[in-house]
């Protein structure tokens, strides 16, 4: 429950053994890897010119793939729901195995291939496409009746397809036998308030016409060349858009047979990133002219796995490791138990404790798991949950964080159930119904009485919070920052823990009541004396002191009062819960039979709802008050996490990561 102390570790070894050494410490995953820190000492490695070709054939493969796996995603028949979008495939394999990715796929080939499928796909969607709006714009002439190719004109005349006003019909007409009489304006038919007209008019006039037309608002329809009256026409086109949607299907079909490919398209696309990043890796090595020098940061069980497989690559190869020197800004290792570590994800979402900082993982577990029990607050919810995450973890192809994920929820889930024991919420059923051995667990009835439970919930924020000032003293203690533990963290915990202990004490008549006065007032007086000491005058010092210690009360106060809400979304799930039942009761009369069902179904899916939206509340609130309330007394982080080389991947998980 700590950060685990990592030393720096240097590997020194001959050039020949270079991609072994690269290939190891991926394998082992234990290195940190840093680029050199004496680069005018020891030179950066520079990559061979057959070492860059490798990072750009890797490229150059993972465009190649990236270009297949969304065409066969396009063009697959049946899309994916949304929880298989959710959800991607995972594949399980050894290292061994992954390494050996290239070699199940002829790359290249069905590259070309589903290039050529892709262009033939383009090619037809454009000829459908233009034979659609040719046949839309035909289905308006289709009253010419004559042959298309006729619509042409001559030697000495033009015949002009134009589209016009319908009110400027007459007026058109009569400007034409006055501009340009040797002309004609033959209407063929009606679209909307437009008409459709042939202008026939002599070659000499062109200039004339095109002057006429210009004071009207006009489009020149371009009509297919084609032997075929409009109407037989359209027959052909419609046969060879029937023709072309077949093709399509073919193609389509040939498509779908690709996909059988995708699983090891993905792996192989996780392979090539792997295999660019080692040889990017490769330009943070220190260079001379037979050897190489890895320097990184590993823990020290890391460093000894290190030595051990480095010994068996080679006797020549040398590994030192020394403790971090006044500068260095070594990488944060997190350590924690079993139990605790799924909840490793929650302290990285916001950040990693820089190392002078107290590893706060292990309470964010125990506070995380009570509010998340809280806000759901329901027996029933809490054992659905906990069941459906279980089967999840163990039958679906799942990465390692959203099994973590899925874990703190079963946590938490749990939690849940014994918070509904104690408010007596079962699936919202009404608490006076239960049988008597579960009313008697009853501690809390928030509808009929909400202040106690509501008192629970605010002292367990101010408990959170006083661990979080409680770090904070610890961090500046261990730092040398005494005066800043006992003024700043010190006075606020003398405080808080002095006065309610006093209480407690009075409650049970071992010391009279004005010692929860003294106590409370020696706080005080401490906090206005010393918050104010960085003014200069008396006066500024007295007043100062008084301004933070205002400060420092209304924002204790205000952020215990924050803790309300998990009083108040398990109050929620219950009510939602409980208003469910009482529609479905509603219902249930309506017919012997229908009504059951109906009922049932108004359960099943109401209850579904409430569990789906409570699920989502019960994570994000809880984190708002771990980041906002909890962190915001102690928490710094600015560290950086310990991210060793290792075999990286979204889809693949490695069977046996980490070995040897």
């Amino acid at each position: 429950m700590a950060v685990e102390p990592v030393k720096k570790i240097t590997v020194i070894a001959h050039k020949d053994n270079q991609n072994q050494v690269v290939d190891a410490l991926t394998r082992i995953g234990t290195v940190d890897v840093e680029r050199v820190s004496e680069p005018d000492v020891l030179p950066a490695k520079e990559l061979t010119e057959e070492e860059v070709q490798a990072s750009r054939m890797c490229s150059f493969g993972i465009s190649q793939i990236e270009f297949l796996l969304g065409f066969l995603k396009e063009y697959q028949r049946e899309k994916s729901g949304f929880i298989s979008t959710m959800i991607k495939d995972k594949y399980s394999m050894t290292t061994d195995k992954f390494m050996l990715s290239w070699e199940r796929v002829d790359l290249d080939r069905i590259y070309k291939e589903c290039s050529d499928l892709e262009q033939r796909l383009i090619d037809q969607r454009e000829r459908k496409e233009r034979l659609r709006q040719e046949s839309n714009e035909l289905e308006n002439w289709i009253s010419l009746g004559v042959p298309l190719d006729e619509v042409r004109g001559g030697a000495t005349f033009g015949v002009m397809p134009v589209r016009v006003a319908g009110s400027d019909i007459e007026a058109l007409t009569g400007e034409l036998g006055a501009g340009a009489p040797e002309s004609e304006l033959e209407v063929v038919g009606e679209v909307g308030r437009n008409v459709n007209c042939l202008l026939i008019y002599h070659l000499g006039a062109e200039e004339e016409i095109t002057s006429v037309l210009s004071g009207y608002s006009h489009d020149t329809v371009s009509l297919p060349g084609s032997p075929l009256e409009p109407d037989r026409w359209l027959e052909q086109v419609s046969g060879e858009l029937e023709e072309i949607e077949r093709e399509h299907e073919e193609v389509l079909d040939q498509v779908e047979g690709y996909r059988e490919h995708i699983g090891a398209l993905e792996v192989l696309k996780e392979y090539l990133v792997n295999q660019r990043t080692k040889v990017e890796t490769m330009t943070s090595f220190g260079n001379t002219r037979s050897t190489v020098v890895v320097e990184g940061w590993a823990t020290e069980e890391g460093i000894e796995k290190t030595r051990e497989r480095m010994r068996k690559l080679s006797d020549e190869i040398e590994v030192e490791a020394s403790e971090p020197e006044e500068g260095d800004s070594p990488p944060v290792s997190l350590r924690n138990r079993k139990w605790i570590k799924p909840f490793e994800f929650l302290t990285r979402l916001y950040g990693v404790p820089n190392n002078r900082e107290y590893d706060p993982t292990w309470l964010i577990a125990i506070s995380f798991m009570v509010f998340f029990g809280f806000c759901i607050g329901d027996v029933g919810y809490g054992l659905v949950i906990l069941i459906a995450f279980l089967l999840m973890r163990k039958y679906m192809p799942l990465g390692e964080n959203t099994k973590n994920l899925l874990l703190v929820m079963c946590y938490g889930a749990a939690c849940a159930m014994v918070a509904g024991v104690i408010t007596g919420s079962y699936f919202g059923i009404e608490t006076d119904t239960l049988p008597q051995f579960l009313q008697s667990l009853v501690l809390f009835k928030p509808l009929e009485d909400p202040l106690p439970l509501m008192g629970v919930c605010m002292g367990l924020g101010l408990i959170h919070m006083l661990a979080g000032t409680v770090v904070e003293f610890h961090d500046n203690w261990k730092a040398g920052s005494v005066a800043d533990a006992l003024i700043d963290q010190g006075l606020v915990l003398f405080l808080f823990i002095g006065t309610i202990t006093a209480a407690v004490l009075v409650i049970a008549g071992v010391v009279p009541v004005m010692v929860i006065v003294a106590v409370a007032g020696t706080a005080l007086l401490g906090m206005i004396v010393l918050l104010g000491h960085g003014a200069k005058s008396t006066p500024g010092k007295v007043f100062g002191g008084l301004y933070e210690t205002y400060n420092t009360l209304v924002g204790w106060l205000g952020d215990t009062v924050s803790y309300v809400r998990l009083f108040a979304l398990g109050l929620a799930t219950f009510v939602i819960g409980s208003v469910i039942n009482t529609m479905s009761g509603m219902v249930r009369g309506m017919a012997p039979v229908i009504g059951i069902l109906i009922m049932l179904l108004v359960l099943v899916v109401g209850h579904t709802f409430n569990v789906v939206i409570n699920l989502l509340g019960a994570f994000v609130h809880p984190l708002r008050l771990e980041y906002v309330e909890f962190f915001s007394k102690f928490y710094e982080d600015g560290g950086r996490d310990f991210k060793p080389l290792q075999i990286e991947s979204k889809t693949v998980i490695i069977e046996d990561k980490g070995s040897s």
